[in-house]
């Protein structure tokens, strides 16, 4: 069995620019239904606060790819939506 019975679908989430309190676990992602996180596209970007420690479960983005990542970029093209976004 696939996530969502789909055979293509590949988990994504980037949290960024974010304050992270304690409570978020130094290895914050876990295997899910027997998928492995690690098969996912799991990032995170200059987050601070005292749950946003780097370590070897918490994949960064660089800032290139950053770049080329932000709400805007996300929802370009999509009349319904006209969010605020830091460049």
């Amino acid at each position: 069995m696939f996530p969502g019975g789909e055979s293509e679908a590949v988990a994504q989430v980037l949290i960024r620019d974010t304050e992270l309190p304690a409570a978020v676990k130094s290895s914050p992602w876990t295997d899910m239904s027997g998928f492995s996180w690690k098969d996912a596209r799991f990032a995170e970007y200059r987050n601070h606060g005292p749950g946003a420690g780097v370590t070897t479960d918490r994949p960064q983005m660089s800032d290139a790819d950053a770049k080329t990542r932000t709400v805007a970029d996300y929802l370009k093209g999509n009349d319904n939506w006209a969010p605020y976004a830091r460049r």
